[in-house]
């Protein structure tokens, strides 16, 4: 994180404003092909260092995004383990009492499955 959030990204602006306009000064006044070419690259970098900079800030919200929605399935995917174990002890705790009747009755959780996040 920078100390000066908006810095970094105004000096790419500047600086692809800055080798812009000198690319395209140099053009105008060199009859020389190798300064036309160069002026032209010099250009065409600033030009790319002034999108990157403007496109920056959308780009690392996106994989903020992205590592929020892995977090979120990874959570998902525990607890929907967890209610796959705790179905799978509740049917092994019902098939015992019925072979064996003095074992103790399954606990009743409906109550908590009516709360359960299913979207």
């Amino acid at each position: 994180m920078s100390y000066y959030p908006g810095f970094s990204q105004n000096l790419a602006y500047a600086g692809g404003l800055l080798a812009t306009t000198t690319a395209l000064v140099a053009e105008t006044v060199s009859t020389d092909p190798a300064v036309g070419a160069g002026s032209f690259l010099l250009g065409g970098a600033g030009l790319i260092a002034a999108i990157s900079a403007f496109t920056k800030d959308f780009w690392q919200d996106r994989q903020r995004q992205r590592e929020h929605e892995l977090a979120r399935l990874r959570f998902r995917a525990q607890a929907n383990r967890a209610n796959e174990a705790l179905d799978a002890v509740l049917t092994w705790i019902k098939e015992a009492r019925l072979t064996v009747s003095a074992l103790p009755a399954a606990p009743d959780i409906g109550h908590l499955r009516d709360h359960r996040d299913d979207d």
